[in-house]
């Protein structure tokens, strides 16, 4: 069965996960809430995929459609990463998402041994950032002979007011406390504090990035314990910065109800998403994924620096961090479908992904990939 569901197919990055899946001469199973937003899809991406609506609340509607495909990809709001989980493995069906958030993260780890007795794989966070992230993490580490420090940073020169995937997600990033390892423990960072300035590539220079939380935090430490030093950053506008603060200090990014039933972020959200759409586009730029492992090789300190850049899709008009979060989704599918992936039960990217043929993939695709192993030798 040569066919991937992808549940939240009509999302900013689930339809560009279709739309790869199907370029690549995948069969796609297209689910949505949307009948009228799937239509869309199925027009925009042509041949190759059909539609289904359906609501992943619901356990046996779920069952149904993940049963046509073989393999899963979740491109849903990451809160709904169990749900998926639970229903792919009644019905046998491997599974990646694009990430929980550490906490969801953590949460989904605790299914291994549910997922093992169903003979399949549930991959956490198969996007850019947990995903590429993480498949670069452990290219580095294999790299050098003592891994000491990794250090993942996100840059962009896009302008203008984007959500270049969920707002929800954007809003919990700026309010909620960061990961990092320190010293070989865990601990928490003030949102949006930390910061510093970055070197990216000369596209893009230097930029001043920031702690976020972030789902890699929820496993690398776990894979690579012998790293004692682990931070994500990312780089942030100053003014969004400063009207999110605005937003929680005025109550509207809170999620608990009030007295009426009115939960402040829920229609903080349909109210962004509903205005932001009809502003005139934002001028997108260039992102960067960059990926740094420090330690030692052949007892010299080395540094293992990956950079993936990406960059406007016009023929899709698909901005950079949509395809970046999605080509990785697809890739691995793609993977799962081929047997290049063999691994049972809940795996991060960095335990079951192997970079070189990971690479292999990524070279066909509208990205640059940049790698540089730097060694400091005493004469």
């Amino acid at each position: 069965m040569n066919k991937v569901v992808v549940l939240g197919a009509t999302g900013t990055i689930g339809k560009v996960i279709v739309k790869d899946l199907v370029e690549s001469g995948i069969e796609v199973v297209a689910a949505d809430l949307d009948q009228a937003r799937l239509d869309e899809l199925a027009a925009w991406v042509g041949k190759g995929v059909t539609t289904v609506i359906l609501n992943i609340r619901d356990f046996e509607a779920s069952k149904e459609v993940l049963r046509q495909g073989s393999v899963c990809v979740n491109a849903t709001n990451y809160v709904f990463n169990l749900d998926a989980m639970k229903a792919a493995s009644a019905v046998g069906t491997s599974i990646l998402d694009l990430g929980g958030l550490f906490k969801y993260t953590n949460e989904q780890l605790k299914l291994d041994d549910q997922m093992k007795l169903a003979n399949v794989l549930s991959i956490t966070g198969m996007g850019s950032d947990p995903g590429s992230s993480n498949v670069f993490c452990r290219y580095g580490v294999n790299l050098l002979d003592t891994p000491e420090e990794i250090h993942i940073r996100y840059g962009s020169t896009s302008s203008g007011t984007t959500f270049a995937f969920s707002a929800d997600t954007i809003i919990d990033e700026a309010v909620k406390p960061a990961i990092a390892v320190q010293k070989g423990k865990l601990v928490e960072i003030p949102p949006l504090a930390d910061e510093e300035f970055t070197q990216f590539h000369e596209d893009l220079g230097i930029q001043k990035t920031y702690s976020i939380i972030h789902s890699e935090l929820a496993t690398l430490p776990t894979s690579f314990p012998e790293v004692k030093e682990i931070t994500y950053k990312d780089t942030w506008d100053p003014s969004t910065i400063e009207k999110v603060k605005m937003l929680e200090e005025l109550g509207l990014v809170d999620t608990n109800a009030l007295e009426d039933g009115t939960v402040p972020r829920r229609q903080l959200v349909s109210l962004l998403t509903k205005v932001l759409a009809k502003k005139e586009n934002p001028v997108w730029g260039t992102d960067s994924l960059l990926v740094e492992v420090k330690g030692k090789k052949n007892g010299n300190q080395t540094t293992v620096r990956l950079e993936l850049l990406t960059r406007y899709h016009h023929e899709w008009a698909v901005s950079p961090t949509q395809y970046a979060t999605a080509i990785p989704a697809s890739i691995v599918a793609q993977m799962l479908l081929k047997g290049e992936i063999t691994e049972k039960g809940v795996k991060p990217p960095e335990l079951c992904v192997d970079p070189e043929t990971y690479f292999s993939y990524l070279k066909s695709k509208n990205v640059e990939l940049y790698i540089t192993i730097s060694e400091t030798q005493k004469q």
